[in-house]
């Protein structure tokens, strides 16, 4: 299956349809005490008054969102950063509008070790919060070290952990094939998950950071190892593997990824991202201009990427076969047509190289699949980074 060409066009403002049935509803808070060179994803230095502006703005996008998709149903709510644990209470302000405009979901939000605490985790559990995920990246002082992160002791780690189960699901995400890691790093790390308290372990692999100076990953080959590596070690630990980068014990509930259930998402924010039928669309990347958008009832929508059929049938497969599955039926229902038919070359060369099998009601990826999958969810997230870090350069 080829990559996705994500080739995009600027524009000034613009009103995303609304998604068909239900939608995942993706909520950006920016703001972070630390630029992590590793990082693909949009941020900007936190300080409280920057935090006030932004969520005045914020509000004012969402409730014109919660209007204009009133016929949606918001079951999943993603909270992303950034660290939006940085703004707790703000983030649960938020998460209360959506739920007085008469949505049932359940919510994730993204918090750092290095500031997770009781309290917040308090706050983030009675607005109804289900999962918090811990952007650890790895247990060892060393490797945080290599990486560029503070260090924070695995009594520290582990107190963070601990003070985040109040909610149903605590995942931890590792950070994979940065310079110098071996298996055995790695699977120290998985080791160092299991015996903690969290529920849910999310992989991912080192990308080109789009923050300007950026640590560079490994070969493709030694990824490849690495993740294996993982891949057994989670196994043989008995771990449930729900996706290509996500593992859980007991059921853990929402994953890292919710292209994974939900088949389009909108995005409100700076920089956050929507996907409906035949459409990507971004909202402005440069502060300023969205807070002054928002506030004013204008779309603050900057570029936007049609999406042909094909394109479309492309996507979804792929976020279905990174979930490890492709129900058959579930493709017809939503393009009129088999997989079979709408996907002929892309179907034949998956399973002439053992990279799917063919169980009747789903394709199901094999373990050589595994890999596959990962290696092209990395390509996904490259090439919109790649947009993000364009966009950030000419202030769009």
């Amino acid at each position: 299956m080829e990559n996705v060409n994500i080739d995009v066009k600027t524009v000034n403002g613009f009103d995303v349809p609304a998604p068909e049935g239900s939608a995942a509803l993706y909520i950006h808070v920016p703001f972070c005490t630390r630029m992590c060179p590793f990082c693909i994803f949009f941020s900007v230095p936190y300080s409280e008054e920057r935090v006030k502006s932004y969520f005045k703005a914020l509000r004012s996008e969402l409730e014109a969102a919660l209007s204009r998709y009133e016929c949606t149903s918001f079951r999943d709510v993603y909270v992303g950063g950034g660290t939006p644990t940085l703004a707790t209470e703000e983030v649960c302000e938020a998460l209360d509008m959506v739920r007085s405009a008469g949505h049932r979901f359940e919510a994730s939000v993204e918090a750092s070790p290095y500031d997770i605490d009781d309290y917040r985790a308090n706050q983030l559990a009675s607005a109804g919060v289900t999962r918090i995920s811990i952007g650890v990246q790895s247990f060892s002082p060393e490797a945080l070290r290599r990486i560029g992160r503070p260090m924070i002791s695995k009594e520290g780690i582990a107190s963070a952990i601990d003070s985040c189960l109040k909610v149903r699901t605590v995942n931890v995400d590792l950070l994979f094939n940065y310079p110098g890691q071996r298996e055995a790093d790695l699977e120290r790390d998985v080791e160092a998950f299991y015996e903690s308290s969290a529920n849910q372990l999310t992989l991912y692999p080192l990308m080109p950071s789009i923050k300007g100076k950026s640590i560079m990953p490994g070969s493709d080959e030694n990824e490849r190892k690495l993740y294996y590596a993982a891949v057994d070690r989670c196994r043989a630990l008995g771990l449930s593997q729900d996706t290509a980068w996500s593992f859980s014990r007991g059921g853990a509930g929402l994953k890292d990824e919710y292209i994974v259930d939900n088949n389009y998402f909108i995005g409100v924010g700076a920089g956050a991202m929507s996907h409906v039928r035949g459409l990507y669309a971004a909202n402005t990347f440069n502060l300023a201009k969205y807070e002054r958008l928002a506030p004013e009832g204008r779309s603050p929508v900057t570029l936007v990427r049609g999406l042909s059929d094909a394109e479309e049938q492309r996507v979804y497969a792929l976020y279905k076969l990174y979930g490890l599955r492709l129900d058959k039926r579930d493709f017809r229902r939503t393009f009129g047509k088999s997989i079979y038919l709408a996907m002929p070359r892309e179907v034949a060369v998956m399973e002439a190289l053992g990279l799917v099998r063919d169980e009747g009601r789903e394709l199901v990826v094999t373990r050589k699949g595994l890999w596959a999958f990962s290696y092209l969810m990395k390509g996904l997230y490259i090439n919109v980074s790649h947009i993000r870090a364009t966009a950030i350069r000419n202030g769009i």
